[in-house]
C-alpha cells in the first residue's frame, strides 16, 4: 500500500469500540491491525495478555509509543500460523485493495477473535435531509459494506460471525450548531433547533441515528 493513500489518523478513541473490545477480546494475546493512533492499545492491554501494533506507516500519539510496533503492510502480515489470540481491525478493511486476502491471511493468523469495524454502506436517514457520512467523502476508501457483503466477506474466509451489530452516529442534533454562521442570533436559533431535536426525541417524534460502521466479532 502507497503512504499517500493513507487517510487522517484519528486524535481520540470512540468509547463505543472500546465497549466492544471489553466485551469480546479473549485474555491472550492481540494483534491490532492499522493501528493508526495506537490508543486503542491501552484497553486491549487492560485484559491481559501482550499486543503488537502493526501499520504501514507509525503514526502513533506520543502515548502509544512505548507500546510493540513493527511496520507492516496488511496485505502481507508477515507473522506465524496461530500466533495471535485476538486480531483487532479498525478501519482498515475498507482501505485494502483486496480484502478477502486480507482475511484469509488474518485467518492463518488468528487462533480465537476477530474483532472489526467497517463503514457502513447503506442508510437511508442521511439522505432524506441530503446529508453523508463523512466516510462517505474518504477517498483512500476502496469499499464499504452492507451487512451482507460483510458476511459474505467473512465465509468466504472461513470467518463465523458471533455478532454484527450497526454503530450509530447520534450528533444529529449537533449540526445546526456546527453550520450556524457567526453572531448571537444564528447561534441562539441553531442551540434552540438542537434541544428541538432533543425533545422530539425523548417524545419518539425524531429518529437521531444513522448508521456509521458495522461492528463485528468473528471466529
Amino acid at each position: 500500500m502507497k503512504l499517500q493513500r493513507l487517510s487522517f489518523c484519528a486524535i481520540g478513541v470512540n468509547v463505543e469500540k472500546v465497549r466492544l473490545l471489553d466485551e469480546y477480546l479473549v485474555k491472550g494475546t492481540t494483534l491490532d491491525v492499522g493501528c493508526g493512533n495506537g490508543l486503542y492499545g491501552f484497553p486491549i492491554l487492560s485484559r491481559g495478555g501482550s499486543i503488537l501494533q502493526v501499520d504501514i506507516a507509525d503514526r502513533r500519539d506520543s502515548r502509544a509509543q512505548a507500546l510493540p510496533f513493527r511496520v507492516m503492510d496488511a496485505q502481507n502480515l508477515d507473522l506465524p500460523d496461530a500466533s495471535y489470540d485476538n486480531v483487532v481491525a479498525f478501519d482498515i478493511m475498507e482501505h485494502l485493495d483486496d480484502d478477502i486476502l486480507f482475511l484469509q491471511s488474518v485467518r492463518r493468523i488468528c487462533r480465537n477473535r476477530l474483532l472489526l469495524s467497517v463503514p457502513n454502506a447503506e442508510d437511508e436517514q442521511p439522505a432524506k435531509v441530503a446529508l453523508t457520512h463523512i466516510h462517505h467523502k474518504d477517498k483512500t476508501h476502496r469499499r464499504e459494506y452492507t451487512k451482507e457483503s460483510l458476511l459474505v466477506a467473512l465465509s468466504r474466509a472461513d470467518f463465523h460471525p458471533l455478532m454484527i451489530r450497526p454503530h450509530y452516529n447520534r450528533c444529529l442534533p449537533g449540526f445546526a450548531r456546527a453550520l450556524a454562521a457567526e453572531g448571537m442570533v444564528p447561534k441562539m436559533a441553531a442551540k434552540f433547533i438542537s434541544m428541538q431535536c432533543c425533545l422530539f426525541e425523548r417524545l419518539g417524534w425524531f429518529e437521531n441515528r444513522c448508521v456509521a460502521d458495522w461492528f463485528c466479532v468473528a471466529e
